[in-house]
């Protein structure tokens, strides 16, 4: 069966030669593995149910993010592009034939599909510096909204809920084309040393807009520069391996400079899935943005080789992506201003690394770090040519600085910039971009 993730994918087949893969210096190392997706249930008699009408049917799980916790429970979404058992789980530490069994988190009543006040469907997650794990609901199973979308924050060390706020009907969607929308977290912005200010970035995939929420308001910005570079046939055509498809997304992969790096602030780093370069905005206005004012939009000069899912990065700034086309993970060191000679790839593999939709910095309390990346070969899901007896989704890590010792990634001494012009970003446009619904 072929899973319908949004109704705006368009599959075109085409073949490509895969080669063998190579590695840096430190190599990825998978700690969990899958061929499909299932739980631990309460009952055998559940799972039967739940396979009779169709509730759970592993061909249309896909796991889409994947976040460690600090008590070491790992968190993994799988939304509901179809209806399925669960959104949110925790990885058990029971497994099959198929891979380690997801225990629903933080119970199965939470991942009921027919009550609005639990989880309906999750793409992403967030775990601040306060450890606090945060959520968006986009609210929708396959292409219906049956609920409102919604904002969740939860402290994962009694998995007790801290937050739980609804979004707006009238900023969820597309302003012209309500059928247009699909919320999804990307980062979580704090200040303080106990997060006395938190902001959070929410895009809207399939409606092309950027969400704002300081917990007390939320907001929306809406500008063809969240749009899909239509023009562009490398930007829309995702090809992984020897299969492609064609996807028209808005935001995704949004990161906020650490800071240290550019003295006149710190700075988000957006782009369109669906588009090849990048863009980049003062946080501090994005902050202001709630009252219409303008924002100054930069435009990168550096192409990278192919779309660009998920990044992340370490409290230094060390910076990790993926580039899709290639199967491989890419860095750039935000010393450096970006641009190809500074950019290092690190990993190309056709097995472990096609269609990479996750990568996560986990900090333990000794002040180390761990790259974590999670493929899921999402191109087979979407065309139906899943082998579900092959290994299909993989979580693998790496100790960050390791994996770039004798790449140009490497850290060195360097100085703070004045402005984001000398990080290789140019003036795009100046902005006011606040929607306002009538």
């Amino acid at each position: 069966m072929t899973l319908q993730f949004f109704r705006i994918w368009r599959i075109l087949p085409i073949f490509l030669a895969c080669v063998a893969w190579s590695s840096a210096a430190a190599d990825l190392e998978t700690i969990y593995e899958w061929k499909y997706i299932d739980y631990v249930w309460e009952s055998d008699a559940e799972k039967e149910a739940a396979v009779a009408n169709e509730t759970y049917d592993y061909t249309n799980i896909v796991v889409v993010d994947v976040q460690s916790l600090p008590d070491d429970r790992v968190i993994v979404t799988t939304p509901r592009y179809k209806n399925n058992p669960a959104t949110l789980s925790v990885i058990s530490s029971q497994s099959a034939d198929n891979g380690p069994l997801l225990q629903p988190y933080p119970s199965w009543s939470w991942n009921n599909a027919d009550d609005c006040s639990g989880f309906t469907s999750v793409n992403r997650v967030y775990l601040d510096q306060c450890n606090r794990l945060w959520l968006v609901d986009s609210g929708k199973i396959g292409n219906e909204q049956v609920c409102s979308a919604k904002i969740f924050g939860f402290d994962p060390s009694t998995d007790e809920m801290l937050y739980n706020m609804t979004i707006p009907d009238n900023i969820s969607h597309n302003p012209t084309n309500t059928s247009q929308g699909r919320l999804e977290l990307q980062v979580v912005e704090t200040t303080g040393d106990n997060c006395e200010n938190t902001w959070l970035y929410i895009s809207d995939l399939e409606g092309y807009g950027l969400l704002i929420s300081n917990l007390t308001a939320t907001w929306r910005l809406q500008d063809k520069i969240f749009e899909p570079d239509y023009s562009d046939a490398s930007a829309t055509n995702f090809t992984s391996c020897d299969e492609s498809v064609d996807m028209y997304l808005g935001p995704s992969g949004l990161l906020i400079f650490p800071p240290g790096f550019v003295e006149d602030g710190n700075y988000l780093i957006f782009k369109p899935m669906s588009k090849i370069k990048s863009y980049t905005v003062n946080v501090d206005e994005l902050h202001n943005s709630w009252n219409g004012s303008e924002l100054s939009f930069y435009l990168s000069t550096y192409t990278p080789p192919s779309q660009e899912p998920a990044k992340t990065y370490t409290k230094e700034g060390l910076l990790f992506a993926n580039f899709i086309s290639a199967n491989a993970i890419g860095c750039w060191h935000l010393e450096h201003p970006l641009a190809d000679a500074n950019v290092a790839e690190l990993t190309q593999d056709d097995e472990r690394l096609q269609f990479v939709f996750s990568l996560k910095m986990k900090h333990f309390t000794n002040g180390t770090q761990e790259l974590w990346v999670m493929s899921n070969r999402l191109q087979k899901f979407i065309l139906g040519t899943v082998d579900f007896t092959d290994v299909n989704i993989r979580i693998m890590t790496v100790e960050p600085y390791a994996y770039v010792e004798g790449t140009v990634c490497e850290p060195e001494s360097y100085e703070v910039v004045d402005t984001i012009f000398e990080k290789n970003y140019t003036l795009y446009e100046q902005s006011a971009c606040l929607y306002t619904p009538s």
